[in-house]
């Protein structure tokens, strides 16, 4: 078993509602996606830089992130 550390937060009700609606379409608990989004996160952190881009692939469209040098 997975060792758990519980955390309270604080996000604005449009975040909220954002988590149930993502949580709702994956079939999922908001506590998961949460997780997810985390790890997502620090994926994309430790892997992309200030200036940098980022590419999403769907189907034969691209669409580009990019990154602030802020």
């Amino acid at each position: 078993m997975d060792d758990k550390v519980k955390v309270e937060a604080e996000i604005s009700p449009e975040n909220f509602e954002a988590l149930k609606d993502l949580a709702r379409r994956r079939g999922l608990d908001a506590n998961t996606v949460l997780q997810q989004a985390i790890a997502t996160e620090k994926l994309i952190s430790d892997n992309v830089g200030p200036g940098d881009e980022l590419l999403i692939k769907k189907g034969d469209r691209f669409s580009k992130v990019v990154f602030s040098k802020d």
